[in-house]
């Protein structure tokens, strides 16, 4: 994964989470076009790729985070997978459908675009994309 978005960013930085199969992908340049890459390139295996559009220390920044990323209107659906971290994820999901509806957001088990919702033991993770994996 870092080869492909070297080309973009030279300073670009993968990191491992202590979690098997979860790597992270620091840039400095804006999310969307590194994730265009990203999911546009040819891996190995790749199950998945969710760009990073937020990162919290706890949960109560997540309304805000929300409201950059969903319009009212919008059809999502809400996907929390918590590794390291036992008892939280049903209280974030809630929090976050909540927070969305609130701001007039359609929370659809059926949308074709997921709003996910990332809990590693020292930081939440949000962010925008399409619910269809990658498998690559």
């Amino acid at each position: 994964m870092g080869d492909v978005l070297f080309e973009i960013d030279p300073d670009v930085n993968v990191v491992e989470t202590g979690f098997p199969d979860v790597l992270l992908v620091c840039s400095k340049l804006d999310v969307n076009p590194v994730y265009n890459r990203a999911r546009g390139s040819e891996y190995g295996f790749v199950e998945n790729i969710i760009p990073v559009h937020g990162v919290l220390r706890d949960p109560g920044g997540l309304g805000e985070v929300l409201g950059r990323l969903v319009s009212a209107g919008e059809k999502v659906k809400v996907r929390v997978r918590a590794l390291g971290v036992r008892g939280l994820s049903t209280r974030v999901w809630a929090e976050a459908v909540s927070h969305l509806k609130g701001m007039g957001a359609v929370v659809d088990r059926d949308a074709e675009v997921c709003v996910h919702v990332v809990l590693l033991k020292d930081a939440i993770i949000v962010g925008k994309a399409p619910c269809k994996p990658v498998f690559k």
